[in-house]
């Protein structure tokens, strides 16, 4: 009889085998090294297979661990897939953003296509123009997210609580 995978275990095991470590593989999902441990003991467990081959100097995957690296990367895009789909914000509108006219094309078309093509729910007006322009349609409560040159340095992407601050 197969048993469920735990997402979290499945989550913990491709921490562990990206990173080659479970100090680095603790760290980033947020566990200590004995809760990762731990859960890498009970996946073995629920298995019935050795998963990974311990060395004081290396980890490495055994060929059982290669088979569920494959089988984990797939669910856990699949189950933030879903997650993603059935939590997505319930905000809908208009979000009103400022950008440099050599920045719009060059740098954020494929970024503001992937974006509306994610958040259908939400339209993007989009406003063009010189850095000074849209800092002063910023500051006039024109629009809520701007992308501009600030001090003649490298673009910074501003909102208006940014730009209020004394």
């Amino acid at each position: 009889m197969a048993h469920a995978l735990d997402i979290d275990q499945l989550r913990t095991f491709l921490a562990i085998a990206e990173l080659g470590s479970f100090t680095k593989a603790a760290d980033a999902v947020n566990k200590t090294q004995s809760a990762v441990s731990m859960q890498i003991k009970r996946l073995e467990a629920r298995l019935g297979v050795r998963l990974l081959e311990r060395s004081p100097r290396r980890l490495a995957l055994t060929s059982e661990g290669e088979m569920l690296l494959s089988y984990a990367r797939e669910i856990l895009r699949l189950n933030d897939e879903a997650a993603s789909y059935f939590n997505r914000s319930k905000i809908a509108g208009v979000i009103r953003v400022g950008l440099p006219n050599d920045y719009a094309v060059a740098f954020l078309q494929g970024v503001i296509t992937e974006y509306t093509r994610q958040h259908p729910e939400i339209s993007l007006e989009l406003h063009c123009g010189w850095s000074a322009e849209i800092l002063d349609r910023l500051r006039a409560d024109e629009l809520d997210l701007a992308v501009a040159m600030v001090n003649n340095e490298r673009a910074q992407y501003l909102s208006r609580s940014w730009i209020e601050r004394p």
